[in-house]
C-alpha cells in the first residue's frame, strides 16, 4: 500500500508522520503549486470550488508519483465537502486511474470509534502502535500551529522582509522530520527563539487583524494567495481563528466551542449554517470585542455557508464599528488586485485608529 491525500497546511506533516509510524508507505502529494491547480480545474465541473480542484490536482500528481491508495474525509450536511471524495473518486476511475479510495467522516465526538473504523483498512497494525503513532502526530500537530502563531505576530516586526519566513520554513521542516518528543520540543523552542529574535521593528500605530472565513483557505497558503504573509509584510499582526489542532480537537471531541460560539451569534445567527459559517460570524464578533482593529474574512467563490456569513458579518461591522473586508478566491484571482486591496484596507485601519487616538 502506497498513501497519499491532500494538502492542508500542516496536514502533510501529521499524516505523514502517523502512516509511517505504523509502517505504511507515504506518497506525499507534491507542493501546491500552479501546475497543481491547472490540473485540477481541467476535470473538475467548472463551479465546483477552489478547494475541490486543488485536491483533485494533489490526487493526480500523487498518483503520478506511485500512489495506489487515497484517504479523504467525507461528510454530510449543508458544505459540499463531504461529496468531495464520492465525486473526485469517480472522476479519476474515468481518467483510468487504478487506486484505492479511503473516504472516513470526521469524528464528531466519537474519537475512539474514528480510530478503530481507520484500522480497519490496515489490517495487521498492532493498536498500541497505531495509537503511539497517533499521540506524536498531534504533538507534531500542535507544535506546528503554535509555531505559526509566533510567526504571524512576530513577522510583523522583522528587520528584513524575508528572513523571519526563511527561519520559519526551516524549523518547521525541522518538525517534520522530528523523531521524538524530545527532539520536537527542542526544535520548536529554538524556532520560537530564532523567530523573536529577528522582531526587532516597533512601529507608533500598530494594526492587529483577525483572519476569519472557510478552513481549508485559512490553512493552506496556495489557496489564499499567502495572505498572512502579505499582511504581515505590511506591518500586520495577524490572529488565524482556526488551525488544524482547532478543528481535530473540536471535531474529535464535544468541546464547548459550539455553546461559546453560540453566545457570541446570539442576534446574528440562530443556527448552524454549514461547513464553517458560524464560526465565521462567531470568530467575527468576538474579535471585534477584543479590540482588534480589523477582520478579513477568506473563503472560495460560490462557498454557500461564507456567502450567507458575509451578509451578516456585515452588519457586525457596523454594529460593533470594526471594519471588514471579505475576499473570494478561484482559479482566475489575480494577486496584484488583492495585494492593492490589502494595502487599501490598511491605509482605512490606520486612518481609523489615528482618528480613534485623538
Amino acid at each position: 500500500m502506497k498513501i497519499t491525500y491532500p494538502h492542508m497546511g500542516s496536514l502533510n506533516m501529521i499524516l505523514k508522520t502517523m502512516f509511517e509510524g505504523i509502517n505504511i508507505e507515504v506518497v506525499e502529494p507534491p507542493p501546491v503549486t500552479n501546475k497543481t491547480l491547472s490540473i485540477g480545474v481541467k476535470y473538475s465541473p467548472e463551479f465546483a470550488c477552489l478547494p475541490y480542484k486543488i485536491n483533485l490536482g494533489n490526487f493526480i500528481e500523487a498518483l503520478e508519483k506511485g500512489a495506489d491508495t487515497i484517504i479523504m474525509l467525507g461528510g454530510v450536511g449543508p458544505c459540499r465537502f463531504g461529496y468531495y471524495g464520492q465525486v473526485q473518486k469517480e472522476t479519476l476511475i474515468d481518467l483510468g486511474y487504478d487506486f484505492k479510495m479511503i473516504i472516513l467522516d470526521p469524528p464528531h465526538g466519537r474519537l475512539i470509534d474514528f480510530l478503530k473504523e481507520l484500522s480497519g483498512y490496515f489490517p495487521g497494525v498492532y493498536w498500541k502502535d497505531a495509537l503511539k503513532a497517533f499521540i506524536f502526530a498531534v504533538q507534531k500537530m500542535i507544535a506546528a500551529d503554535n509555531l505559526e502563531k509566533h510567526l504571524l505576530i512576530l513577522r510583523a516586526h522583522e528587520d528584513k522582509i524575508g528572513v523571519t519566513t526563511k527561519i520559519y520554513e526551516k524549523y518547521v521542516e525541522g518538525l517534520k522530520y522530528a523523531k521524538n518528543k524530545k527532539e520536537l520540543d527542542y526544535i520548536y523552542r529554538e524556532g520560537v527563539e530564532k523567530i523573536k529574535q529577528n522582531a526587532n521593528v516597533k512601529r507608533d500605530i500598530q494594526l492587529k487583524i483577525a483572519l476569519v472565513g472557510e478552513i481549508y483557505l485559512m490553512l493552506e497558503p496556495f489557496s489564499n494567495m499567502d495572505i498572512c504573509k502579505s499582511l504581515n509584510e505590511l506591518g500586520i499582526e495577524v490572529t488565524k481563528t482556526d488551525y488544524l489542532s482547532d478543528y481535530l480537537i473540536n471535531s474529535a471531541f464535544k468541546l464547548p466551542q459550539k455553546l461559546e460560539f453560540k453566545r457570541y451569534v446570539h442576534g446574528y445567527l440562530e443556527r448552524d449554517i454549514g461547513g464553517h459559517g458560524l464560526n465565521t460570524v462567531a470568530n467575527t464578533v468576538k474579535y471585534a470585542e477584543k479590540n482588534y482593529d480589523g477582520i478579513i474574512q477568506i473563503f472560495p467563490f460560490t462557498c454557500t455557508p461564507e456567502i450567507v456569513a458575509e451578509s451578516i458579518i456585515a452588519k457586525i461591522s457596523n454594529d460593533k464599528n470594526i471594519p471588514v473586508m471579505s475576499l473570494s478566491y478561484d482559479e482566475k484571482t489575480g494577486e496584484a488586485g488583492y495585494q492593492t486591496r490589502l494595502e487599501a484596507f490598511k491605509d482605512l485601519l490606520e486612518r481609523q485608529k489615528i482618528n480613534a487616538l485623538k
